[in-house]
This record gives structure tokens, C-alpha cells and sequence, in this order.
């Protein structure tokens, strides 16, 4: 019988459990990746975390970041065809506001931007890019650049957990303590502008 709870527990047997799915282990993956932000039922963080688990550092990257491409883009893409309804529904919004008036004071250095600050939700990020006219010509590269770094640490510790790397995990969460701290206060600053 199937147990999910005793594949969680031992570590190994997860691995070959995903590995067992051959190719198709992957591509579910990244469906799940891509799904998750057109849906956004559950955090990108623990998608980007259970990539590295899963997959290892590097390819769990690539794997992370192929979802995160397809979903942001059908985000944005679904925000441009369905913009009446979905502008009426995130323009009271502060999050939205905010967007609004970061993005037309500092151009595509804002979303980019946006997309680097740990915390804010990238996936509304995505449907709000795609409501303001932003050409997808930028959006995808900036998009791209600013989600790497986070997915890239949230790979390396998820593979630190698989490898019960107590060292790596420590260093990779230390970097992206003090980078959020830096985060902080950029964040403060440009919102005294």
C-alpha cells in the first residue's frame, strides 16, 4: 500500500520512489511547479525546497526554475486575457497598489526588484506585472533573474537537508538571513522615497 507519511520519513526511499517515475518524475515536477503559481495553493518556497530534496541542488534548480517559467508566464499571459475582471478584483488591493506605483516610478528595476525581496508573493506578482503594460519581452527575463537567487538557496538546502548536511544547511540559511536583512533595509529605503 501506498504511504506517503513513511516515504516523507525515510529520505532514501523518497528519492526512489521520484527516481522509479523515470521521466516522467520530472515533468510532474514541473507541472506541480508551474501549477502552484497559476494556482497558488501552496508556497513557491517549499516547491523550490522539495526540488533540491528531490532532484539535488542542480538539477532541482532547473527543474524549479522551468515551472516557475511556465507558471509565471501563463500568470501573466491570464492576466492580459482576463484584465477587466482581474483588474476590478486586485484594485483595491495594497499589494497591487504598491506594484502599481513602484513599477511606473522605477520602470523594470522595480519588478525585478520585487521579484529578488524574499516574502512578497511572486505569483500575484506575476498576475499584477501582467495587468500594468509591461511587454512580456521584459517581464520574462526579469522575472527569470529575480526568482533565481531564492530558488537556487531553497535547492542547495533542500539537498543540504536530503544529505543531512548540517554545515551547508547552516551557511546557505546564514547567506539568505543576512541577504533578507539587506533586503529590509533597500525595502525601507525605497519606501521612503
Amino acid at each position: 500500500m501506498f504511504n506517503l507519511w513513511s516515504l516523507w520519513e525515510n529520505r532514501e526511499a523518497l528519492r526512489a520512489f521520484v527516481e522509479a517515475q523515470g521521466a516522467l518524475a520530472p515533468l510532474a515536477f514541473v507541472a506541480l511547479q508551474a501549477l502552484q503559481v497559476v494556482l497558488a495553493p501552496l508556497p513557491g518556497e517549499v516547491t523550490g525546497f522539495l526540488a533540491g530534496y528531490l532532484f539535488g541542488p542542480w538539477e532541482g534548480f532547473f527543474l524549479a526554475m522551468s515551472g516557475l517559467a511556465l507558471g509565471s508566464s501563463a500568470a501573466f499571459g491570464l492576466a492580459r486575457l482576463f484584465e477587466r475582471s482581474l483588474e476590478a478584483h486586485f484594485r483595491e488591493r495594497p499589494f497591487y497598489q504598491r506594484t502599481v506605483r513602484f513599477t511606473r516610478r522605477h520602470g523594470p528595476t522595480a519588478a525585478f526588484l520585487l521579484f529578488l525581496f524574499p516574502g512578497l508573493p511572486k505569483d500575484y506578482l506575476c498576475y499584477a506585472l501582467g495587468l500594468l503594460p509591461f511587454p512580456f519581452r521584459l517581464f520574462f527575463p526579469v522575472m527569470l533573474l529575480g526568482r533565481a537567487p531564492a530558488t537556487l538557496a531553497l535547492t542547495f538546502q533542500g539537498d543540504a537537508l536530503y544529505r543531512a548536511d548540517w554545515r551547508r544547511l547552516f551557511w546557505v540559511g546564514l547567506a539568505v538571513g543576512l541577504a533578507l536583512c539587506g533586503f529590509l533595509i533597500l525595502k525601507r529605503r525605497l519606501e521612503g522615497e
